[in-house]
Formats: structure tokens, C-alpha cells, sequence
């Protein structure tokens, strides 16, 4: 059992110039530990006159000179004082808030065709992208849980409209994470696709307070008035009407219907921040809106592994950065995004694909001599996947088709130990299951633009190439160097690398080349192209480099 020594003293202490300093029934309470230390209560403030050596835990009790200025020192807080001088821990900070919209079907270009004045607003403060990836099967019901979840389909395991065989028990709502933290926040959905949002709590039992079904009229306004009254940290929205008017007319800036869906869209969202704005206690609360689609479209539809579908909108009004976003984001960004915001950490166990965006201001690295100028070209920012039909998103590089990324290890593919390079990570690039395919990357040099101007710069392109056993899958690399008018000053070409050129070994092999940079060069691109054979397009590559020197 604890000894306790209680001391209380009551004194009133006078400064020179008539103030006084109450140490109110100031109490040392001093206790030995299960570990046998000793805490002790005291001033801990060296300057005080009071100052205790002794003191493990400051009680408050310290008695500061006239020049002293106690207070919150932080200026984040709400509470900060410019004039203090020590801070006294009494710094309060505002409340974390998170809105997650998804306007299902919404496509990029539609923000300019449409009268969206609540969206351009919240673009002036916003971090953004309008290239965001979304799954490859550009479905709802993978894109709704890959939303809700942070990681892809192969995950989940929704890779269509049926939710079946979900494994959402693995894979949970994001709000499960928040609720399993035990701090007491209240979180809402307001749905109107019944059957995704009945499957993915059922899977996650007591993380939602409140989950509301209806049309995006109805959810909107029901979402409005609870904003007017309830706690409301963690909520998403989803909201239908492009996809229905995509559907029903045309997913295109040039039929009226959608874009009037949008127009309608940008009211309802208006109405959702206004709601926001006018909460009692808004100055004391930071909110981040995050909106976001599930696919885009072409003619009628969606579900195709191209552009048109797979890219959408992201805006994360509330990030603490604005502008651009790279390299591009992808859907399953938003939920580690959204629990980073309200405070929680994301534990390695939970296995999500995401990756907290809207920290701070990105771009592309400015170029530099005698660096490896290519980003990803090891194929390690994001996860590989044991070759299949999905199709992975390649941060960094444009993907126009089913390029993707595979891991090593998976039999009849690349081995750990098959030929390639000694320093490899997880993973390597792979043509994909759809025929011949190709990503690149633009590279712009201006900022060693006077050093190429010199005309006395070479650059050095390497990388592993190769593919599988006798197939003639075959990967090839293009670079070409443009002026800034866009016109090609000089190409080269590595590869394609034929199953003769590896004597039918699988593995991929070192292939070097060195050339000058033309002195009036912008920009560099990069270009692989895997080229198809037979069956899946076993055309590989790893460990690309670039550099100038």
C-alpha cells in the first residue's frame, strides 16, 4: 500500500509592486511507487523563488516575478497569448471534425462545365487532384469500400455489386479504428445505397451512431440538422445524382441532365457547409472536408480499367496544405487521411493500402545532378500484388492501361532469387493481364537548367529488364528529351527484351545506356511499354535510374 506524507499550506505572497500571489491550498502530495521512486510535488520552475530541486510533478505552485508572464505559448491554440513568456500548460486546441462526401460518378472535367460555387470555394483552401485513383473495375461496389476502408478490393474482397463475400470483419469501416481509441466520438452516416452501407456496419458493430438511409435530398437534409445539434465528429455522405443522371443520360460535361446533377450536387454540399459555418461552437472546432467519387464515365456506363472511369476528383478542404497533391492520390487515401486529422494513429496491424495526404505542400522533386531522377522507378511506393487480374495504381507514372506492379515470389513469375538486381525490394514492374500496356513519366530540368545549357552534361539510363521463360513478352524503355516548345531533341531506346535476348531464362537483366543532353532540353520523359505475347503480358522491369551528370 502507498505511503502518503499530505502537507497543505496556505500563504499569501507580496511582490514589490503590490501584487499578490495566492498559493491556493497548495498540497504536496508525495508518493512512493509500485516501483519504489518517489513522486513529488513541487515548483519546477528554475526561476521561481520557490523552485524545489526535488520535484518530479509541478503542482502549480511556482511564484513568478512581475516580468513573468504565465499563459499558453502555442500559437495554434486557441487560447494563445503573444505576451506570455512561460508557458503553463493550460493550451486549448480546437476540436477535430471530419466530412467525407462521396458524389458517386463524378468526373473531373464537370466541375468546370458546372455552376459548382460551393466547390470552387472550397478549392481555394483545398489540397486537390483531379487525376485521384479509384479501384480498376471503376464499380461502386468496390469503390464504396475501398473508400470506407482505406485498402483495395483484393482486400475487402468486394470486386463488383455484390457484398456476399466481403471481408469487411478484416477490413473494417473506418470508423471502427476511431471508436476503438475510447475517445467518445460520435460518428454518423447518411446513406442511400441500402445495401453497401447495411453490409459494411453490420460488419462493424457499434461504430456508427447514427446511420440514415434516403435520397440525396432527404440525407442532405437530414445531415443538416443534426449538424445544428449533435457532437458530429466523424460523418460521411453519399450523394447519387451524377451517377443516376451519368446512367440515365450521358456521363458527359455535354448533356444537360448531368450537369445539372452536378449543379445540384454543389447546392447540396452549400447547404452541408453552411450548416458547418453556423454550428454554436465552429470557432473552437477544425473541420476537414474530404469529397471524393468512386469512378467517373463515358457514354452510359463505368467499369472499364481506363482514364475516363478510374479518375475522379478529390478535394480535402480543412488539409494542412493547399494546392496540388502528388503524386497523385489514390481512393484509399482517405481514410487514413481522415483518422490522421481526428487525432488517431495508424497502426501498421490494420494493414491499410492508404497514405496520409495534405500534410504538407508537394511536387515534384526539383532535379538534380548525379541523382536518380526517375520517382518509383524501383516500384516500391505502394504495394505489389501476386500477379492477377488487378490492376494496381503507380504512383508517379501516367497509367493509361494495365500496367502494374507484382511482387516477387510467386511461382511461374519472378522469384526472389531469379536474376535481377542484388538490391531489390518487394516488388517489380508487370505488363498486366490486358494485352500490351504503358506508363510514363515527364521529368522537368529546369531547375539545372543552366548547368544543361553548358552542353557538356551526359546522362546514364539503366534498368532490369526481362521476362518469362521462352515468351516473348517483352519490355521495352524509351527516353526522349523536348525542348520547351515540346519538340523531341534526341530518343533512345532500350530494348524490347526478346526471350533469345535472356536465353529463355525468367529474370530480368541489366541494360545500360549513356548519351549527351542536348543543351536546350526542358524536360525528360520516360516511357515503358510492355508489349504481349501470350496470356498475361509477363514483360518485367525493376530498378530504373536516370541520371545527368
Amino acid at each position: 500500500m502507498d505511503e502518503r506524507i499530505l502537507a497543505v499550506a496556505v500563504g499569501l505572497f507580496l511582490l514589490g509592486n503590490g501584487t499578490g500571489f495566492l498559493a491556493n491550498d497548495l498540497i504536496t502530495d508525495n508518493r512512493i511507487n509500485d516501483d519504489s521512486t518517489i513522486d513529488i510535488l513541487g515548483c519546477m520552475y528554475e526561476e521561481a523563488p520557490n523552485f524545489d530541486q526535488n520535484a518530479s510533478i509541478d503542482d502549480g505552485s511556482c511564484e513568478y516575478p512581475p516580468d513573468v508572464v504565465v499563459g499558453c505559448m502555442d500559437s495554434e491554440a486557441l487560447n494563445y497569448n503573444e505576451t506570455v513568456n512561460v508557458d503553463n500548460n493550460t493550451c486549448r486546441y480546437p476540436e477535430p471534425h471530419v466530412l467525407m462526401i462521396m458524389v458517386d460518378g463524378w468526373r473531373p472535367d464537370s466541375i468546370a462545365a458546372a455552376d459548382t460555387p460551393t466547390i470552387d470555394m472550397l478549392m481555394q483552401n483545398s489540397a486537390y487532384s483531379m487525376k485521384t485513383r479509384v479501384d480498376d473495375t471503376t464499380i461502386s461496389g468496390s469503390g464504396h469500400s475501398s473508400y470506407l476502408t482505406g485498402v483495395w478490393r483484393d482486400k475487402h474482397n468486394i470486386h463488383n455489386n455484390n457484398f456476399s463475400n466481403s471481408n469487411y470483419e478484416e477490413y473494417p469501416h473506418w470508423f471502427h479504428h476511431l471508436k476503438s481509441a475510447n475517445l467518445g466520438k460520435y460518428t454518423a452516416a447518411y446513406h442511400n445505397w441500402y445495401p453497401m452501407a447495411d453490409k459494411v456496419f453490420e460488419s462493424c458493430a457499434g461504430c456508427v451512431n447514427k446511420l440514415f438511409y434516403g435520397n440525396d435530398t432527404e440525407i442532405s437534409e437530414e445531415l443538416v440538422n443534426d449538424l445544428a445539434v449533435k457532437q458530429m465528429d466523424a460523418v460521411t455522405l453519399f450523394l447519387d445524382d451524377p451517377d443516376a443522371a451519368g446512367h440515365g443520360y450521358g456521363f458527359s460535361t455535354s448533356v444537360d441532365e448531368y450537369v445539372e446533377a452536378v449543379n445540384m450536387t454543389d447546392e447540396r454540399i452549400g447547404i452541408v457547409m453552411d450548416a458547418i459555418f453556423a454550428r454554436t461552437n465552429y470557432a473552437e472546432e477544425d473541420w476537414m472536408v474530404i469529397i471524393s467519387s468512386d469512378h467517373a464515365g463515358t457514354g452510359t456506363s463505368h467499369g472499364q480499367n481506363i482514364p475516363e472511369h478510374r479518375e475522379v476528383p478529390l478535394i480535402i478542404w480543412g488539409a494542412e496544405t493547399s494546392g496540388p497533391i502528388w503524386p497523385n492520390p489514390a481512393i484509399v487515401d482517405f481514410a487514413p487521411t481522415a483518422l490522421n486529422h481526428l487525432g488517431i494513429e495508424i497502426e501498421p496491424e490494420w494493414e491499410l493500402d492508404g497514405r496520409i495526404i495534405g500534410l504538407e505542400s508537394t511536387g515534384a522533386p526539383d532535379a538534380k545532378l548525379g541523382v536518380n531522377l526517375i520517382f518509383n522507378g524501383d516500384a516500391e511506393y505502394e504495394r505489389g500484388y501476386a500477379p492477377s487480374e488487378q490492376d494496381v495504381s503507380i504512383p508517379g507514372w501516367t497509367d493509361d492501361g494495365s500496367f502494374t506492379i507484382w511482387t516477387y515470389g510467386t511461382p511461374t513469375y519472378l522469384l526472389i532469387d531469379s536474376p535481377g538486381p542484388e538490391d531489390r525490394g518487394d516488388n517489380y514492374f508487370g505488363g498486366g493481364a490486358n494485352g500490351d500496356a504503358s506508363i510514363y513519366q515527364e521529368i522537368n530540368l529546369s531547375a539545372i537548367q543552366t548547368d544543361i545549357g553548358s552542353g557538356n552534361l551526359t546522362y546514364s539510363l539503366s534498368a532490369f529488364l526481362g521476362g518469362y521463360s521462352n515468351q516473348d513478352d517483352r519490355m521495352e524503355i524509351i527516353i526522349e528529351f523536348f525542348d520547351s516548345e515540346g519538340t523531341v531533341l534526341h530518343t533512345g531506346i532500350m530494348g524490347p527484351v526478346y526471350a533469345e535476348d535472356r536465353d529463355n531464362v525468367t529474370g530480368i537483366f541489366l541494360y545500360q545506356q549513356w548519351d549527351s543532353v542536348p543543351s536546350s532540353s526542358a524536360y525528360v520523359k520516360i516511357t515503358m511499354n510492355a508489349y504481349l505475347d501470350s496470356g498475361y503480358c509477363d514483360a518485367y522491369a525493376d530498378n530504373l535510374s536516370l541520371t545527368i551528370s
